[in-house]
């Protein structure tokens, strides 16, 4: 996987041990340009630690929600960079600041504010930076779309995460359609769909269901930038509209207690 000459940008990339700031790690280290964007100031503190590191960055701050904002972030990469190769879009689950937005509910009780609240963070704002992207990979006649999906929604879900399971379930169908409209133009759009991840905003009982996956522990966010970067390859080149699931075994075992009461 070289991406020398490429250009990435990385949505969702705030977070110091989340999945956006890990693929963006990677891809530098692989020798492409980086554009990384979250939603509060912290994501230039990422941009200078990724800068120390001998990166190419360039961090901008932009609620994807917006799409005048996103076509602003898209017109100041290509300013910077006169070519964007590669989207990851990453942003979604919950928001820095507004933290409280994030609603985990029944649906009974679910507000239709808080709804189109969850489907906008997690499929508006990679329909909005999609659209503002693909004309000029559609110009370039090359590009390669990874969309970060879940299990939750496309494989499995959880109570009280209706609005959360229908956006990335609807991101997978996102993902399905525009690999097909873009397939015969050098395009490829994939998904990858994470299971217990371990980040910042891991909670205990998260953990634990982490620890009763097959392979026994929470995957780590590079296990995830490993296989959006696999993706994200110039010869991943016939690799489209499919659906990548990171998650150490759990969707595939029916038993999913602890493991020495079974196995």
């Amino acid at each position: 996987m070289i991406f020398s000459g490429r250009v990435a940008l990385i949505t969702g990339a705030g977070s110091a041990q989340g999945i956006g700031f890990a693929t963006a790690r990677l891809l530098a280290q692989q020798g492409s340009k980086i554009a990384i964007t979250s939603t509060t100031e912290r994501i230039q503190e990422r941009g200078r630690e990724l800068a120390a590191e001998g990166a190419d960055v360039f961090a901008f701050t932009a609620d994807l929600r917006d799409p005048a904002r996103t076509c602003v972030l898209v017109q100041e990469v290509l300013a910077r960079y006169g070519r964007l190769d590669i989207l990851v879009n990453n942003a979604g689950m919950t928001q820095v600041g507004s933290p409280a937005e994030t609603a985990s509910q029944p649906l009974a009780e679910l507000s239709e504010e808080q709804w189109d609240y969850g489907i906008a963070i997690n499929l508006k704002t990679a329909f909005n930076i999609t659209k503002a992207v693909l004309p000029f990979m559609l110009t370039a006649n090359y590009g390669r779309i990874v969309n970060v999906s879940s299990v939750t929604g496309p494989i499995v879900s959880n109570p009280r995460e209706t609005a959360y399971s229908a956006a990335k379930a609807g991101m997978v169908g996102l993902t399905r359609s525009l690999a097909l409209e873009v397939a015969r133009r050098g395009i490829t759009v994939n998904a990858v769909a994470p299971g217990w991840i371990e980040t910042a905003s891991s909670t205990g009982h998260e953990i634990v269901a982490g620890k009763n996956t097959p392979v026994g522990r929470p995957g780590r966010s590079d296990e995830v930038a490993a296989a959006i970067a696999f993706l994200a390859a110039e010869s991943a080149s016939y690799i489209t509209g499919q659906l990548i699931i990171v998650d150490g075994g759990n969707s595939i075992q029916e038993y999913k207690g602890p493991p020495d009461l079974y196995y």
